[in-house]
């Protein structure tokens, strides 16, 4: 007489008990987040100003912005650890980049190149 296979079907499977939820995590994540957003509202009411301020003097636009961006990049140098701040300087280049991408992209697209042709023309050599 030939074995007889029991067929195992997911019928049998005993869940796990399903993770407790944290509760006091969970409270502060949301306080962070909101803690962040208010910040974050802050700051860009600040800079509105300080755009105003830069509008209403009589220099230049272009050395308000970098007189106003070199102290903001000075006080995290100095405020944070070098790696930190390292991270953080490279993390908002890239996003700053990528929202100027997507306005471009958006409002003048003739502007922006294809990223197609941006490998092939890399892998060129000038000779």
């Amino acid at each position: 007489m030939p074995k007889v296979r029991k067929n195992k079907s997911k019928d049998n499977v005993v869940p796990f008990n399903k993770p407790k939820v944290d509760k006091v995590a969970e409270e502060k994540r949301e306080l962070r987040q909101s803690e962040q957003d208010r910040l974050n509202a802050v700051i860009k009411e600040k800079c509105s100003e300080i755009l105003e301020i830069i509008d209403l003097s009589q220099i230049e636009k272009q050395w308000g912005l970098y007189a106003f961006l070199f102290h903001c990049k000075q006080i995290a140098a100095f405020d944070l650890h070098p790696s930190e701040y390292v991270r953080i300087n490279d993390a908002t280049n890239k996003e700053i980049i990528k929202n100027q991408r997507e306005y471009l992209e958006e409002s003048f697209p003739e502007f922006v190149r294809d990223e197609s042709n941006t490998e092939e023309n890399t892998k060129k050599v000038l000779h």
